[in-house]
């Protein structure tokens, strides 16, 4: 087991705290919901509307961050947060039959507040001492990643047989159990200041990570395609490219997919506590990259697609660790504007999944699945590569973070 940090709050502990709000996102939102609309009849057009307005906070989420910091304790705003998501997903699974603008408004208010817990969990993982952030990361990401593939196909294997009172109790009981976990946290309480300082600090705390050199240099990284699992977005339409039938693709890019992602980010968290998490980063670019290759190059098989996408996954899961316990490192300790902060950093990485999965969409257009493959393969590979030799050079000038001192670029 890891070696918990000074401040009682162990590496293992953010997958509890993380699973809520995967659980709710991928879960209920992204899984359930779409197939209980398919069940009742909706056009797969209009599921997709309501599953783009209801994921609107995922982007924009950094707007209401600063209210984690401006008041209640973190794991206050987490077990908060995970109830009104849990709320939130029942009623929508209930009204799943009924009209879709009452579904949707419940869907987009689940993903805001399930959105507040992401801020404040960030803010908690600003406080492990900076040789386990990699871990912690690595721990965030299984809990989110994990729990949504595990909670998701336990609903849709529910919703089979059971009606929906049954259906929507164990979907809102299984986004809020885990964040009772947020009770094992321990926090040291800021001091209460009047309204005037206390939005002055946090005003200053913000600037700070906004006007850095490392903020600068980490949004090279967090905006780059490398990494960014975008075919993770597409696998499972290619499924017929590869002569894979339902049943396999189902199984490789569903619930062996989700776990496989949630693996590959425990395994890279002590990966990221060795190497300079810039490094990391890069090597996870590369490693993902040449599984792209793989699936690009290799003949058109069910095996090609499933042993290819296994491993992109697991690579996935170690980027997706790189990129947050990057963060980490780019913020270093704060002292009123941790949350905020995490949250821009945070949406800033949410680009890349939006122009690389169109990206590898226009190489389906022109060149079949050899083209998307070989565009998500050249732009993690050459990405890496870019990414690798920037890590190389300000690795050597990026002090070393220590516990309660943010990390600096020396001149």
């Amino acid at each position: 087991m890891s070696k918990p940090d000074p401040t009682g709050n162990p590496p293992w502990l953010f997958g509890f705290l993380a699973a809520p709000a995967g659980i709710y996102y991928w879960g209920v939102s992204a899984l359930l919901i779409p197939y209980l609309l398919r069940k009742h009849g909706v056009p797969v057009n209009r599921i997709a509307g309501v599953v783009a307005i209801a994921s609107i906070p995922n982007i924009w989420f950094f707007l209401w961050s600063p209210v984690v910091d401006l008041g209640l304790r973190r794991r206050t705003w987490i077990l908060l947060s995970a109830a009104l998501a849990s709320l939130c997903g029942l009623v929508a699974i209930l009204e799943s039959a009924g009209p879709l603008i009452v579904l949707t408004s419940f869907l987009f208010a689940g993903n805001v507040s399930r959105a507040l817990a992401d801020s404040a969990i960030g803010a908690v993982m600003t406080t492990v001492r900076p040789e386990v952030r990699g871990r912690a990361a690595g721990w965030f990401q299984a809990g989110n990643i994990g729990a949504g593939a595990l909670g998701g196909g336990a609903t849709i294997w529910l919703a089979a047989s059971a009606g929906l009172p049954l259906l929507a109790a164990f979907s809102a009981s299984i986004i809020f159990v885990p964040a009772l976990m947020a009770l094992r946290v321990v926090e040291t309480p800021h001091p209460r200041l009047a309204a005037g300082p206390l939005f002055s600090a946090l005003f200053r705390d913000v600037w700070d990570v906004l006007s850095s050199w490392r903020t600068f240099l980490g949004l090279v990284f967090f905006a780059s395609p490398v990494g960014v699992g975008a075919l993770g977005n597409l696998i499972s339409s290619v499924g017929p490219d590869y002569r894979a039938s339902g049943a396999e693709v189902a199984w490789v890019t569903g619930l062996a997919g989700g776990l496989l992602t949630a693996l590959g980010a425990v395994l890279g968290g002590p990966v990221c506590d060795r190497l300079h998490r810039m490094t990391a980063y890069a090597v996870a670019g590369i490693l993902s990259g040449l599984c792209g290759a793989w699936l690009g190059l290799g003949p058109l098989t069910p095996f090609t697609c499933g042993a290819g996408y296994a491993a992109y996954a697991l690579t996935t899961g170690f980027a997706y660790t790189a990129y947050s316990s990057l963060i980490l490192e780019v913020l270093g300790r704060r002292q009123r504007g941790a949350a905020t902060g995490y949250s821009l950093l945070s949406a800033s990485g949410n680009l890349p999944v939006s122009y690389m999965t169109w990206m590898d969409g226009v190489g389906y257009r022109h060149a079949g699945v050899r083209g998307l493959m070989g565009v998500d393969a050249a732009t993690n590979g050459v990405g890496g590569l870019i990414l690798l030799l920037v890590a190389l050079y300000f690795a050597k000038r990026w002090k070393p973070a220590q516990a309660g001192i943010p990390v600096e670029i020396r001149a």
